[in-house]
């Protein structure tokens, strides 16, 4: 998550129905973040959206039994957008109901609306592998998004955001984002991507809006950075150093002004190694995903796999 830099979450079949408050915080753990969530039934289902409210203010429009939506005020502008993550159940009789039910929460959001989220469904037969006709269920599924008149964005960097099965012989695309004629005119760019595959069988979807010119970063301290060895003792070192004369709040303000680029020159030294590491365990481990939507992998490109999973572990710890 540190990774995408993302200002809004959602996440589907959360299975926790208590403390989901505490299960966000863990996943995304930012003073910043603000949470909204349909709890799970038992073990089944469960919806959580996280966002980062420096950049939106959120509020709960409707909470349904397969959808939770949310509007989205920006902080820093006029902009206003509104978001439903959808969870749709197996059955197909209750497949109708979520779009039912999806339908009626859009036409109270006025204004560009996107959802996202596991629609148990696919729309082609090359969405599924192995698929070989069309069923009534997908033919019902393509004429609904028809209806509505919603955007279906192609899927970058793979075909498939499921997989189950020995040597995932089963993969379909089953989670995808849904957006209006509002948010496409609002948008000049917009990109939907497949991500690398880490602990689930889903793999997670990016939705890439707006300008993608190259910003520049502004500075961000990481709490990981503390379990750095000598870290903190840098950090001292580097304070004592300073000496600035003056009020006691104009001391701390231009120590800590100091302090920035020193720390910003320690993380590209010494923590750029780490970056590196896993990005290159990602992009790795993406390279296995996409092979495996045109076949099954053997058993050492399957122990690769396992072993990257471990790997990308123990670096998103550091």
């Amino acid at each position: 998550m540190l990774k995408w830099k993302a200002d809004v979450y959602c996440f589907q079949e959360t299975k926790v129905n208590k403390d989901v408050d505490s299960f966000a915080k863990h996943l995304w753990p930012s003073r910043w973040m603000r949470c909204g969530y349909l709890e799970a039934n038992g073990n089944k289902g469960g919806i959580l959206i996280m966002w980062d409210r420096r950049v939106w203010k959120g509020s709960v429009v409707e909470t349904g039994q397969f959808s939770i939506t949310y509007k989205f005020e920006a902080v820093h502008n006029s902009f206003n957008w509104f978001l439903t993550g959808v969870y749709a159940p197996h059955i197909i009789s209750e497949k109708l109901e979520c779009w039912e039910e999806v339908a009626a929460v859009k036409e109270l959001c006025e204004g560009p609306w996107v959802t996202c989220g596991d629609f148990n469904t696919v729309r082609t037969m090359a969405e599924r592998r192995g698929c070989s006709r069309i069923t009534n269920v997908m033919t019902d599924f393509s004429k609904w998004i028809d209806e509505m008149e919603l955007h279906d964005p192609h899927l970058c960097g793979g075909n498939f955001t499921w997989f189950r099965g020995p040597n995932h012989h089963s993969a379909a695309r089953l989670d995808r984002f849904l957006y209006s004629v509002e948010w496409e005119e609002f948008f000049k760019n917009i990109k939907q991507m497949v991500m690398p595959r880490v602990t689930s069988d889903h793999c997670h979807i990016l939705l890439q809006c707006g300008d993608w010119g190259k910003q520049k970063p502004y500075f961000k301290f990481e709490n990981w950075w503390l379990e750095i060895e000598g870290f903190r003792e840098q950090v001292q070192e580097w304070w004592d150093e300073f000496e600035v004369m003056g009020c006691p709040d104009y001391i701390l303000s231009m120590k800590l002004k100091m302090l920035k680029p020193k720390i910003k020159e320690w993380s590209k030294r010494i923590c750029g190694e780490l970056g590196t590491k896993k990005n290159n365990l990602l992009a790795k481990l993406a390279n296995i995903d996409l092979a495996q939507d045109t076949r099954n992998l053997n058993e050492d490109e399957m122990m690769v796999r396992a072993t990257v999973l471990v790997r990308t572990g123990k670096a998103g710890r550091k």
